[in-house]
């Protein structure tokens, strides 16, 4: 290491405690005003236009007169000091925290700049300046440092910025001088630290309904989003300029978070609000399940593959990879190859359509993916297992995170077993494999109910039924949907018998170009991993289990009619039922089932659209209601013995 790379690190680290010493002073200060901001802006200039200049004059060999450029630019702040008048304290004024955020960003980004003059990358100055390790090593100091400097209570609030910057220190930009496999490891890390991140954005908008808790948490939502699509554009090759904006944008607004005091008046949630949050938190997802499973492919395959990895189609990972069974496919070639085979058709409707198929399927099917959503839903769950009211609730909800890792991820990814729209993706299908899981769920289906599938096995379940989405249930719902059920039932069953009838040799399989279309996978993937998706990101509109009260999953309700068997929802006193006047079971179903109507007609509802979620027993004011399935039964015989 030369003397002048020495000096650059020595200057950056004494900069970063002058930094932290004056925004410390700022902070303990209760009546620094814009004065006081406008004066700390040039000092903060003055470091980081001195950090630029070195990095220009010494490594670039810049001209030393721009120094006297630099200095007047960062003087002005602390001249117009001399004539501002001051509006109170600085953090009430919007000025002054945008002034102080758009300085210290200066002034961070400088010494990334700075850095990057001295040990590289050498590319644009805008990548290099977050591309290195010292910008990490910034955003992890300010996490830490302003974590610390809060002298409120430790909250979700605290928690969300914190975890919000860290997840930046690690972007796999930062490591560019390193290997791959650094890049990776970094990566991975970042995004575990985004899904705590997600975690306690849902959290805030459950507890919080304030300006300030919503502006934190659609802005931080945002802004995880572009992020991770700038990781996606990055690891298909479209450069880092898009990272490093992101980054150099988080980095502002997070700033801008800490020092302005933004309004914490009670508002009104709308379902415009809620539909922007979920928009982009399901993006933010999207995006980093998708450049995580393309990055941990290439780089996993070129570490244990290499030869795999230049003389075949790049599409899966042998098994000599010992990751394969988290990223076993390469999202981007899978894209690729739909792509050039939707385009032998000549229909451009047609190619965008398959495109934007491929991609959500393809996304939406990898591991890292599966693990990730089940992690952040899971939570929810549970949280919505704390505060449930209703044994049966906190039973069915504790049956959802139990059954996830085993039916959403282990059995349809790793066994020739089916799960409706997760298997057949990494292992095909076999006839013995359908049939026993057929058999198996349809038994289970007549002895517990629908609830056997759609709220325990499905992804739905731990997806809606939980402590956010659950508010989104539908307010009323339309006779013609039990009738246009029946539709993707029967189209289910077409595609099914096509399936196995192609199976056994008798039919064959549609191709599209290069791409073999299996009936089995084709039908359940469009419908849980496109139509499902597309639902799920509108559900503060069509709200929650839209699949089952409008009936568009043919295999939820397939399930639904073992409902007819053993399964009831039943009252205790059905003369309470009668002089009920509130009908909170019907505002509590996600299905929209006129539950009380069923009951008076007939002393019990087990509708085909009832998904068995026990939301009307928790509701009911009288504590009238309750679940009979096999158990039930067999509760009943013993009282009779």
């Amino acid at each position: 290491m030369e003397y002048q790379q020495i000096a650059v690190l020595a200057y950056l680290t004494g900069m970063m405690i002058i930094d932290f010493f004056i925004l410390w002073l700022l902070f303990r200060s209760h009546n620094a005003s814009r004065k006081a901001v406008l004066f700390i802006s040039s000092i903060f200039l003055y470091m980081s236009t001195e950090a630029t200049d070195i990095g220009y004059i010494l490594f670039y060999h810049g001209s030393i007169l721009v120094e006297i450029f630099t200095i007047f630019i960062s003087s002005i702040p602390i001249l117009l000091s001399l004539k501002v008048k001051d509006k109170g304290y600085w953090r009430d004024d919007m000025i002054s925290s945008t002034l102080l955020t758009v300085t210290l960003v200066l002034d961070e980004v400088s010494m990334g700049y700075a850095y990057s003059s001295a040990f590289g990358p050498h590319l644009n100055p805008i990548v290099s300046s977050v591309s290195n390790p010292a910008f990490g090593v910034m955003m992890m100091a300010d996490a830490i440092f302003f974590l610390a400097l809060n002298k409120v209570k430790f909250d979700v609030k605290e928690l969300a910025l914190f975890t919000f910057a860290s997840s930046m220190a690690f972007m796999p930009n930062v490591f560019l001088a390193f290997d791959k496999n650094v890049w990776l490891v970094s990566s991975v890390f970042s995004s575990l630290i985004m899904i705590i991140n997600i975690i306690t954005l849902y959290l805030i908008e459950i507890r919080r309904a304030s300006f300030n808790a919503q502006l934190l948490s659609i802005s931080l939502a945002g802004l995880d989003f572009f992020m991770m699509l700038g990781l996606s554009l990055f690891v298909i090759g479209d450069g880092l300029m898009m990272i490093s904006l992101a980054m150099i944008g988080a980095m502002a607004f997070y700033f801008m978070l800490i020092f302005h005091k933004f309004s914490d008046r009670k508002i009104r949630i709308g379902a415009g609000t809620s539909l922007l949050f979920v928009s982009l938190i399901n993006l933010a997802e999207l995006t980093m399940g998708f450049g995580e499973s393309v990055l941990g492919f290439v780089v996993t395959n070129s570490i244990f593959s290499p030869r795999h990895m230049n003389s075949m189609s790049s599409m899966r990972s042998p098994h000599n990879n010992p990751l394969w069974w988290m990223f076993p496919l390469n999202p981007l070639s899978m894209i690729n190859m739909a792509e050039k085979s939707a385009n032998m058709l000549h229909d451009p409707l047609f190619s965008i359509f398959w495109a934007s198929y491929m991609l959500i399927m393809t996304t939406t099917m990898m591991p890292f993916y599966i693990l990730m959503m089940g992690g952040e839903m899971l939570f929810l769950v549970y949280e919505r297992y704390k505060h449930a009211k209703s044994s049966e609730v906190r039973r069915w909800a504790l049956m959802i995170i139990i059954a996830m890792p085993v039916f959403v991820w282990l059995l349809p990814y790793y066994t020739n077993f089916y799960i409706f729209g997760m298997s057949g993706m990494i292992f095909p299908v076999t006839v013995i494999g359908f049939i026993l899981s057929m058999v198996i769920m349809s038994t289970a289906s007549i002895l517990f109910g629908r609830r056997a599938f759609c709220n325990t096995i499905c992804m739905s379940a731990h997806m809606w039924t939980n402590a956010y989405y659950d508010k989104f249930k539908a307010k009323k719902n339309s006779n013609f949907w039990q009738y246009f059920r029946w539709i993707p039932f029967g189209l289910m069953m077409i595609f099914f018998s096509w399936w196995i009838l192609g199976e056994v040799g008798v039919l064959r399989f549609l191709r599209l170009g290069m791409s073999t279309l299996n009936p089995l996978d084709l039908f359940g993937m469009f419908t849980l991993n496109y139509v499902w998706w597309f639902f799920f990101f509108m559900t503060p509109v069509f709200g929650t289990y839209s699949c089952a009260r409008q009936g568009w999953c043919g295999y939820g309700t397939f399930m639904g009619i073992f409902n007819k068997v053993l399964f009831k929802v039943k009252p205790n006193d059905v003369k309470l039922c009668e002089t009920c006047k509130e009908i909170t079971c019907e505002k509590a179903c996600p299905s929209k089932i006129t539950i009380r109507d069923d009951i008076l007609k007939k002393g019990f509802m087990n509708r085909i659209s009832c998904i068995g979620c026990a939301d009307c027993v928790e509701a009911c004011e009288y504590n009238n209601l309750m679940i009979q399935d096999i158990r039930g039964y067999i509760a009943d015989k013993k009282k009779l013995k």
